[in-house]
């Protein structure tokens, strides 16, 4: 009697899990998880999908800030979350790929992360201030001393993208870090204090001619494949396409072996959330550049981009 007890309490608790599963999303809120402080892009594109996202699972998509420990704190608490699609976060890549090649401990294992989309992209390009006599990048690493360049911090992707383009180029720099974010590293090419930035295309925007830019910055050379901007080279041009591999990127991801079907459910409602009208018409107006990848295409991007600085870990870590 006891065995036929315990074997009836396994089956009920087997058609229990199964409900709960069938039941995936609408039975609780998800947490999408965020490892920067309010105000930021990956803040903000997370509160654009969030309510989207809500009219098309039928639950609460809480964002939810988890800044510290460079992004760290962030990435550990979707990867210690149970694997039922209710906790979600958004990564920063390249910058997580760069610690994971250099042996920084981020006190989880990336390989093991559920990738489940990829939202935007950003590009990455040269800029010096508009009067400068700077007007390629063989002007710039022909100057009598290293050019020197702006950056937050020696870790920071826009840092590690600028050593290791002037590295691929074989040309000296000096990349003074410690400002407090992009926008003081922009103005800091304005002011003089140094020669140039490299900084994403979208970032850079405030600061050009045209479209309510300021004009105080020009930019001499974009980090793409082909030309996005009349009159200025792009990586190809100059013979280095491999420097259009630098990009920034809005990837979604969550802890490990989550299951298929709630993989699946979460992937499309990416989809559909970035193919909405209300993400569509705000990515146009912020100049986001939405490049959707579903989750088999983000899992092969995380291990080309591990590759790729695979080849570049010596000037990855110049300056650590």
């Amino acid at each position: 009697m006891k065995k036929r007890l315990t074997t009836g309490l396994i089956a009920a608790g087997l058609i229990a899990g199964s409900a709960a599963l069938a039941d995936f999303p609408t039975d609780d809120n998800i947490t999408f998880i965020i490892p920067y402080g309010p105000g930021g892009g990956f803040d903000t594109i997370v509160r654009q999908y969030a309510p989207v996202m809500e009219d098309i699972l039928g639950t609460t998509v809480v964002p939810e800030n988890f800044e510290g420990v460079g992004a760290a704190r962030g990435g550990q608490a979707i990867f210690r979350s149970d694997p039922d699609g209710y906790t979600i976060g958004i990564y920063n890549v390249p910058g997580l790929t760069v610690n994971q090649v250099t042996g920084r401990d981020q006190g989880y294992d990336i390989d093991a992360v559920t990738w489940i989309a990829n939202l935007a992209v950003a590009n990455y390009a040269l800029a010096v201030p508009v009067d400068s006599d700077i007007m390629s990048v063989e002007d710039l690493c022909a100057m009598e001393n290293p050019a020197k360049l702006s950056d937050t911090g020696a870790t920071s992707t826009a840092s590690v993208t600028t050593r290791i383009t002037f590295g691929i180029l074989g040309c000296e720099i000096v990349d003074v870090t410690g400002y407090s974010g992009s926008n003081a590293a922009m103005i800091a090419v304005i002011s003089g204090e140094v020669d140039a930035t490299i900084k994403p295309i979208t970032s850079l925007t405030k600061y050009l001619e045209g479209d309510g830019g300021s004009g105080d910055l020009r930019i001499i050379l974009t980090l793409t494949e082909d030309q996005v901007m009349d009159g200025v080279p792009s990586a190809t041009d100059i013979g280095h396409p491999e420097l259009a591999k630098f990009t920034l990127n809005r990837i979604i991801g969550g802890p490990p072996n989550m299951p298929a079907d709630v993989l699946a459910t979460l992937e499309d409602a990416l989809r559909q959330a970035t193919e909405s009208d209300a993400i569509t018409s705000w990515a146009e107006g912020a100049g986001v550049n939405l490049q959707f990848m579903g989750a088999a295409e983000t899992d092969a991007l995380m291990d080309d981009l591990k590759t790729f600085y695979e080849n570049y870990k010596d000037l990855v870590a110049v300056q650590e």
